[in-house]
């Protein structure tokens, strides 16, 4: 079988990450796998990048070009916007490398248009990672549902006009994945409800199957070894938070953990460490003793910065899976999280963490306590969330589900 995975980059992103640790695993089990990126970072010659030579000045003007009609509105920044239009003309690519099934990941920044993905000559199966694909454009809704009825007047525009940028995008949308041989993978059961509920995926077929994660990779360390490594105090409970942009992306809830600290009984707040973020120059006055990681390269170091760690605080506010949660729990590392979202399909409520009410800040409070009081009394807790991130997240487990819906999927197209 004959693979192609279209994605914006290969190994720079979470999306990126995950499209290519599936593309590898996909590739250990005898699958004939390539990846056709926008951007490629590293040296894998199974990935070719879709502009050749040209593409670090091509791909970034892409993005500049595709984010135009965007200067008409004046966005909240409540997420991240793709709108979609500029067309790439991907299909004489794909059919010049002739896979037998195209495999869309993330095609944010203006990698492909609405249009490109809806020209793709052969069957399609497509991983939403997030809600662009039956959006008029933001990456997450922040709890707008106008995407169920197409969109238009679109709070993140701050717009008024029902036939606005959004609707416009949508509507395209509808049009262009209305073909019968697209298969819809969203990456939780949280956001296949959303898709399903959506205009632009009236129809379409929607299976579920969760991100993966390199348990090999990410995997318990020494923690007395790891908390030398990075210069955390040997003595103290240590909590992490985790995520791209930290403490400037508030859908990944830095403020609520930052409020939930401030609730604790002084002498039960730990130190928080805070991983993928250097030190601010003017850094939020913390209610706890805060050290700041930085950007944590590779995934061995990111797996030796969950090990040295009691325990993970991820309070998303909106997320459709939760990497971090995942690789987290693979280090053994328990996990705080609302129950909400794909965090709620990931941790297991006093089992492999803690899962605050959603949006109650007193009970995440609580949950900093119960998860720190839990790693104290001994390794169950450690080892309950190892476990379940092997058997039900570990990539090879994944690329076998994919493998058998790729299978699925050209029966029905024949």
């Amino acid at each position: 079988m004959k693979v192609l995975h279209l994605c914006t980059a290969d190994i720079r992103g979470g999306a990126a990450k995950g499209a290519y640790a599936l593309h590898r695993a996909l590739l250990s089990l005898g699958v004939e796998s390539r990846m056709l990126v926008g951007r490629k970072y590293g040296s894998d010659e199974t990935v070719q990048q879709a502009a050749g030579a040209a593409a670090r000045l091509s791909e970034r003007l892409r993005r500049g070009i595709d984010g135009l009609p965007l200067y008409r509105y004046a966005l909240t920044g409540d997420s991240f916007w793709s709108v979609g239009w500029l067309a790439r003309g991907i299909e004489r690519t794909v059919r010049r490398m002739a896979p037998d099934i195209v495999h869309v990941q993330w095609t944010g920044g203006g990698f492909l248009s609405v249009e490109d993905i809806a020209r793709i000559p052969v069957p399609v199966v497509w991983t939403l990672r997030d809600m662009w694909s039956f959006t008029g454009g933001c990456h997450y809704a922040a709890g707008c549902s106008r995407y169920v009825a197409a969109c238009g007047c679109c709070p993140q525009l701050r717009s008024r006009r029902p036939n606005d940028l959004s609707h416009a995008m949508a509507e395209r949308k509808r049009s262009g994945w209305a073909r019968p041989n697209l298969s819809v993978v969203p990456i939780s059961n949280w956001l296949a409800a959303r898709a399903r509920a959506s205009t632009a995926m009236q129809g379409a077929r929607i299976d579920v199957i969760h991100n993966g994660v390199d348990t090999r990779c990410f995997r318990p360390a020494d923690p007395a070894a790891a908390r030398r490594r990075f210069g955390l105090p040997a003595d103290r409970p240590l909590l992490a938070f985790s995520a791209l942009n930290p403490l400037r992306d508030p859908r990944k809830g830095f403020a609520h953990l930052r409020e939930a600290l401030g609730r604790l009984p002084l002498d039960a707040r730990p130190d928080l460490v805070v991983i993928g973020q250097d030190a601010p120059a003017s850094p939020p006055d913390m209610p706890v003793l805060t050290h700041y990681l930085g950007h944590v390269e590779g995934e061995e170091g990111l797996a030796s910065a969950y090990s040295a760690v009691d325990a993970m605080a991820a309070p998303s506010l909106e997320e459709a899976f939760g990497k971090v949660h995942a690789e987290a729990m693979a280090c053994g590392t328990p996990v705080l999280a609302y129950d909400a979202g794909g965090p709620a399909e990931i941790v297991r409520h006093r089992e492999t963490g803690y899962l605050a009410r959603p949006q109650d800040i007193d009970d995440l409070s609580a949950g900093i306590g119960w998860c720190l009081s839990a790693v104290a009394q001994g390794p169950a807790l450690a080892e309950a969330a190892r476990a379940r991130a092997v058997r039900e997240f570990d990539t090879g487990v994944i690329a076998r589900r994919y493998l058998d819906h790729y299978r699925a999927s050209l029966e029905n197209s024949r």
